[in-house]
């Protein structure tokens, strides 16, 4: 159950520190970077502890939170950046740990607001630019986020690179994009490569993917994706991705559900992945796993295979049960490598339903039981080659 999936939480010192007490001031106009940042100081220096932003809009540049220390965001408070034309450096992220860092926590039912669109609008421009995450927290045993709302960062929300034991609950994310607007660009939900990662009660609207996870024995269950890529794995997978639970997802409107993508020159091994109690409503690609990444071949005939290196993609162990796939505008794509090829994947009472078929090319071992079906309005189901497909009929290449 999601329970048996918890890691453990950060332990926080037993102070508090309410930022107005530090002269921070809640009326959208101050900047108060120097005394939010000096709560958070006196916090560290305690040995942590609590710093609370009470209701208010308050804005600040990038603040750096100590080990021990949990940032509170009561409700009604919104801790917004500086905009774009003060804020101090594109390439600092707006809340950050420093160094190696032990037991942090962001909670509350407060918002963390990034101003992004003017930082959209010139990254529309200028696609060079640098632009900062909203949380950047690597490197940090036992870190949470937990309650709150972010939206409209400059570039992703929330990133936690390197971390052990990571908590993501009951948080909202919701950067959809303003019609006639220059679109949110690579504002991805939560970005996580972890060692424990317990993700459980999110809802995710980002402009890129939903969640990219790479790392070892990571949960996520019971959430909802809007608006985004997906719910994915890569594109650099050359650290391997290994023992992923996801559980009791739905998505709607997802540009893709599973998602896998690496490349010969950025690979690893991907294996032991468990994707069950799925619905997807609308999603343009409900299945992708590829080894080609951005772009795939024009046919699967036309590659010669390469030696295996180092960084080739290996997927293998892959487990998708329980899943209801409908409006999709294709049933899937399983595109591997000829000289490394998708392999084990069991599609358990999966049922997609889509505009046309799936494509399996270059994989070994995929085999579709208990019921599972392909349905397209037109065409064949199930398209393979180089492929060993069993359980449903395929039509070959």
């Amino acid at each position: 159950s999601a329970s048996n999936a918890a890691v453990p939480l950060p332990t926080i010192g037993s102070g508090t520190f309410n930022v107005t007490t530090y002269g921070a001031v809640g009326d959208g106009k101050t900047d108060n970077t120097t005394t939010i940042q000096a709560a958070l100081t006196a916090a560290g220096a305690a040995g942590g502890g609590t710093v609370t932003v009470p209701s208010g809009t308050f804005l600040s540049g990038p603040i750096v939170i100590s080990s021990g220390t949990r940032l509170e965001l009561s409700s009604g408070a919104v801790l917004q950046m500086l905009p774009m034309a003060s804020y101090p450096s594109a390439t600092t992220a707006f809340i950050t740990s420093a160094g190696t860092s032990h037991d942090i926590a962001i909670t509350g039912a407060g918002t963390i607001d990034g101003q992004g669109q003017a930082w959209w609008d010139a990254f529309a421009n200028d696609s060079t630019i640098s632009r900062p995450q909203e949380v950047s927290l690597g490197h940090v045993t036992r870190v949470q986020v937990s309650g709150i709302r972010l939206q409209n960062p400059p570039e992703e929300h929330i990133w936690v690179k390197s971390d052990t034991n990571v908590t993501i609950t009951g948080i909202t994310i919701a950067t959809p994009g303003t019609s006639g607007k220059s679109p949110p660009k690579n504002t991805d939900g939560v970005d996580v490569s972890a060692t424990g990662m317990y993700f459980c009660n999110n809802n995710i609207v980002a402009g890129d993917d939903n969640i990219a996870m790479g790392g070892t024995n990571l949960y996520l269950g019971y959430s909802t994706f809007g608006v985004g890529h997906g719910c994915s794995i890569g594109s650099i997978t050359q650290n391997g991705v290994s023992n992923v639970t996801v559980d009791h997802l739905t998505f709607n409107g997802t540009t893709s559900g599973i998602r896998m993508k690496s490349a010969r020159d950025r690979g690893g091994t991907v294996q032991n992945l468990t994707y069950s109690n799925i619905t997807m409503t609308n999603v343009q690609n409900p299945v992708y796993i590829t080894s080609y990444y951005p772009t795939l071949p024009t046919d699967p005939t036309a590659d010669t295979a390469m030696a295996v290196t180092a960084t080739t993609p290996i997927w293998k162990n892959i487990t998708i049960q329980n899943v209801t796939v409908t409006g999709s505008t294709n049933a899937g794509i399983l595109w591997g490598l000829p000289e490394e090829k998708i392999a084990t994947v069991v599609f358990d009472n999966v049922k997609i339903q889509a505009t046309t078929g799936m494509e399996i090319f270059h994989a070994t071992g995929v085999s579709f039981t208990n019921g599972s079906s392909v349905t397209p309005k037109s065409g064949a189901a199930v398209t393979t080659y180089d492929a060993t497909v069993t359980g449903i009929t395929t039509t070959a290449y």
